[in-house]
């Protein structure tokens, strides 16, 4: 690890009360002796204690020019975040006070941070595991209340604790089938077959398929679910967005292809962030524009999470609706019958020649009808409980990439232990299977995907 001092400013450049220049290394403290003098000068910064902050003046290190009043704040190692020492100066907030206390820095020898820098230093002094490290950039990226929960259950590292259980406990197996190996000539070792297959079985195989269980809703909570508007022109898809942004964002008008492009607006539900995307009516047409258009929501609905296939519920259907049917296939999607405020109580609504596998919901995307029911449905149809605590879910895919590999070795590992006593592959499927766990946690883990992992920190974190 490089162990320059490094300094940045860890908020937001802008307007603003308070902004923190932030300083770690070896030559912390050392650095700001020159230019920051204490209101009562007695108080010599190489004699305070860690967790002390000092009043007093930062002062140009050349002509000696007052530069703003600041609170410094001391926090030495090993009991920092870093777990080097740390120095932050709270000046006041805008961009020209804390860039002329970061270029005095620099002039004195210190080096810009390079973003992410001061949690690396983190991870890599062993202040923080790797799954803490991505709750910090999930808990940074949060759009929701409920994101952010998610990501500081894992700086909490709550996944951390449980995923050094499992490694324990694939330890302890491994350790009796070794010594199995390495001792059997010298000492009669009954290694217990049958209580190892139990514990694969019984407590870790179904722990790990709960955590991977739990990835669809993590991520759903992190990044957000992907709803595609679909449907032929003028059956109200535009409507329907504007009703659920609360907004006239998309023009709506009668005459069918008013829409040409994929139109995408974010809002939240019940903690969840939805990316809605309107798309063009899907129809025969020659005008290159509209197909331009049409293909478009094509390719919008295969990236698709989920897919809103919305019909005319007070029109018989034509081949347009049919055909977009066949298009859909097994993709998930939900059938939203609208317009149900231009029907009579008797009159009967379009259904489909088979029911959809989700059902219909009836909705009016006029004045707003079913809505409340739509974006229940919303939560439920892409497999997220409303009720679903952040703190049970599993949001980030390299950590369901590596419980997964995991899971698929001890899988092997019953399998083998139930027809064959070698001993010697058992002990290297469960060394692989130590390892995944391994780099869950950042203990054994390839440089480019710590590098991956930084690279999407802000400058000052």
């Amino acid at each position: 690890m490089n162990t320059d001092t490094i300094a940045a400013i860890a908020t937001p450049l802008g307007t603003g009360g308070i902004s923190i220049v932030k300083i770690s290394g070896p030559k912390a403290v050392e650095s700001v002796i020159p230019i920051f003098w204490p209101r009562n000068p007695k108080r010599a910064l190489d004699q305070l204690a860690s967790q002390t902050m000092v009043y007093g003046h930062i002062h140009d290190l050349h002509n000696g020019d007052l530069i703003d009043e600041v609170l410094l704040t001391i926090l030495r190692a090993p009991r920092s975040f870093t777990g080097e020492d740390i120095v932050e100066i709270n000046c006041h907030g805008g961009p020209q006070v804390t860039t002329a206390i970061l270029d005095i820095l620099v002039k004195s020898g210190l080096r810009l941070a390079e973003p992410g820098e001061f949690t690396r230093r983190a991870f890599l002094n062993g202040r923080m595991n790797l799954t803490q490290v991505e709750g910090t950039i999930d808990l940074i990226h949060a759009r929701t209340r409920r994101a952010a929960r998610l990501g500081s259950q894992l700086i909490a590292n709550g996944l951390g604790v449980e995923i050094r259980r499992l490694r324990q406990t694939v330890i302890e197996i491994r350790s009796l089938i070794e010594a199995s190996i390495d001792f059997d000539d010298e000492i009669e070792i009954n290694l217990p077959l049958d209580s190892i297959r139990d514990q694969i079985r019984d407590q870790l195989i179904p722990a790990l398929q709960e955590l991977v269980s739990k990835y669809q809703s993590g991520r759903i909570i992190r990044e957000g679910l992907r709803v595609v508007l679909a449907g032929k022109p003028n059956v109200g898809k535009s409507s329907l967005m504007n009703q659920l942004l609360n907004q006239e964002r998309v023009i709506v008008s009668e005459v069918p292809g008013t829409t040409r492009d994929t139109i995408e607006e974010g809002l939240e539900i019940d903690g969840i962030p939805i990316l809605i995307c309107d798309t063009a009516g899907l129809s025969d047409s020659n005008d290159p524009i509209e197909r331009l258009g049409q293909k478009r929501s094509l390719e919008a609905i295969e990236k698709a999470d989920l897919i809103l296939f919305m019909i005319d519920g007070s029109q018989p259907l034509d081949d347009s609706d049919y055909g977009l049917v066949e298009f859909l296939g097994e993709r998930f999607h939900l059938v939203l019958r609208n317009k149900i405020d231009l029907l009579q109580d008797e009159d009967p609504l379009t259904c489909l020649k088979r029911t959809p596998t989700e059902g219909y919901l009836d909705i009016s995307a006029l004045n707003g009808q079913g809505l409340d029911g739509l974006k229940k449905r919303l939560l439920s149809a892409a497999g997220v409980d409303e009720r679903a605590d952040a703190e049970a879910c599993l949001p980030n895919l390299r950590q369901k990439i590596l419980l997964n590999m995991a899971l698929s070795v001890l899988s092997g590992v019953l399998d083998k232990s139930e027809t064959t006593v070698d001993f010697e592959t058992l002990a290297i499927d469960l060394k692989d299977c130590e390892r995944y766990f391994n780099q869950i946690l950042g203990d054994d883990v390839e440089q480019d995907v710590l590098d991956e992992i930084f690279n999407r920190f802000c400058i000052g974190k």
